[in-house]
């Protein structure tokens, strides 16, 4: 069987992230989402339940696509690949690349009545 890894926050789950899955499963049998569990922050608004349940609702089979989480309570990962040895980037259309997560979280918050200010404190209070 094999397995493409993607590592991410989903902060929100977005169609940028949608077609990375899918462009994962058109050569592998299955794909596992590593979700960091970060703490609440205004760049970091959706709790981890909410994010598992947003990639389930658009993947619903648990044995294609495997959600696990792990911690990373300062929100300060960063992803080291050791050497050449078969790990694919995944390169996606123009369009598909500019998906910005940060504004669609400035979008929820306007929509919401709220002001997003991306140089706030990390903690929400």
């Amino acid at each position: 069987m094999k397995t493409g890894l993607f590592v991410g926050r989903f902060q929100p789950f977005h169609d940028g992230h949608k077609k990375c899955i899918e462009k994962i499963l058109e050569s592998c049998d299955r794909c596992i989402v590593m979700m960091r569990e970060t703490e609440p922050t205004e760049k970091n608004p959706f709790d981890l339940e909410k994010r598992k349940a947003m990639i389930r609702a658009t993947f619903p089979d648990e044995n294609q696509v495997v959600i696990q989480d792990f911690s990373d309570p300062g929100a300060n990962l960063s992803v080291f690949i050791g050497r050449e040895v078969g790990y694919e980037l995944i390169q996606l259309d123009a369009q598909t690349e500019a998906i910005s997560a940060t504004d669609i979280r400035k979008k929820l918050y306007e929509e919401a009545g709220k002001t997003y200010d991306p140089d706030a404190p990390q903690k929400v209070r």
